[in-house]
């Protein structure tokens, strides 16, 4: 490999897609910065790139919003904007998947190996590193929390009247579209209950999961705080980081969660998890998939929402109580 002083990496544009593409961004800049003669790594993308950046454990990695003149950048979106924006930067090799009429724009154009409808996006990423001789010792999801984050978060729970200790964390919101949520009626059977065995529930999401939440938390005794729309994500992330469970549909926090190596319960429906399920050492999927299964659609369109029906309020209690009591 020729020398690079500077590298630049583009993740992609989802928390989720980041989070399965971690593996393969450290594969990628570890090497670098062992074989390549790599002074500089340089993180572009969207700003709350910033907040995530942190916790995806890549060497000497810094977050710049502005895309560098770098020696070398691994483009990991596969949109057309983000090769012309680094040819108009003035980065010197530009290497990326092909596709999006830009394999002009890429100094090394990498064929589409893995079919990421049939298999997972952790392996699509991945093949980036493969395909550029970049050996591959781990492609599991290795998140950390950054020092005192955990700390951080357990003051921000105690300030809302909540003991660190019990906190578990819900998150039924999915950016996604609605097909990928469970009922908010099922998640509150879910943590009434757990409430009743002295769990105390925090929801987490953006602005418009707040009124879905004050659902799920509706008569629920125990200590409570409906954070969703609240926090930033910085604050999010660290209040997982110290959460005991997190409940969830297939989101970005359940990637988040998973890879940080916190209790993880999601119902899947209308998407597969054998191409998208969270990495994690405690991971628990339930996918009960209906005839439509999986429909990739934002919105269902089948009555009654039917692979979430398949899955029983009382199912995701098992698993959660299940989760609870192995590490307590």
């Amino acid at each position: 490999m020729k020398s690079t002083e500077h590298l630049l990496l583009m993740p992609p544009n989802w928390i989720g897609d980041v989070i399965m593409a971690q593996p393969a961004l450290k594969t990628i800049s570890e090497y670098y910065a062992q074989n390549g003669g790599t002074k500089q790594i340089s993180v572009c993308g969207r700003a709350w790139l910033k907040d995530l950046l942190p916790y995806l454990d890549l060497p000497n990695a810094k977050y710049q919003a502005d895309i560098p003149s770098a020696d070398t950048a691994l483009l990991f979106p596969n949109s057309f904007r983000s090769a012309w924006m680094c040819r108009r930067a003035g980065v010197n090799k530009i290497i990326g998947y092909r596709g999006q009429w830009r394999s002009l724009l890429l100094s090394q154009a990498l064929p589409h190996r893995v079919d990421t409808l049939h298999e997972h996006h952790r392996d699509f990423h991945l093949d980036i590193a493969r395909q550029l001789n970049i050996p591959v010792s781990n492609s599991e999801v290795t998140l950390s929390a950054p020092a005192g984050a955990k700390t951080v978060a357990q003051n921000i729970m105690q300030q809302h009247g909540l003991n660190p200790e019990r906190v578990i964390c819900i998150a039924p919101g999915a950016q996604f579209g609605a097909a990928k949520c469970y009922p908010p009626e099922g998640f509150h059977s879910v943590v009434k209950q757990l409430s009743a065995a002295g769990w105390q529930p925090l929801v987490l999401g953006m602005p418009e999961d707040h009124g879905v939440g004050q659902n799920i938390l509706n008569g629920i005794n125990a200590a409570h705080w409906n954070a969703a729309g609240t926090t930033s994500l910085s604050e999010a992330l660290q209040l997982i980081s110290a959460c005991n469970l997190m409940l969830c549909n297939d989101s970005g926090l359940m990637h988040v969660a998973a890879g940080l190596g916190i209790p993880t319960v999601t119902p899947f429906g209308a998407t597969d998890p054998a191409r998208t399920s969270p990495c994690g050492p405690h991971v628990n999927i339930l996918y009960q998939p209906a005839d439509c299964s999986p429909c990739l659609k934002r919105e269902c369109s089948a009555t009654g929402h039917p692979c979430m029906a398949n899955i029983s309020s009382d199912m995701l209690l098992e698993a959660c109580s299940s989760m609870l009591n192995q590490s307590h």
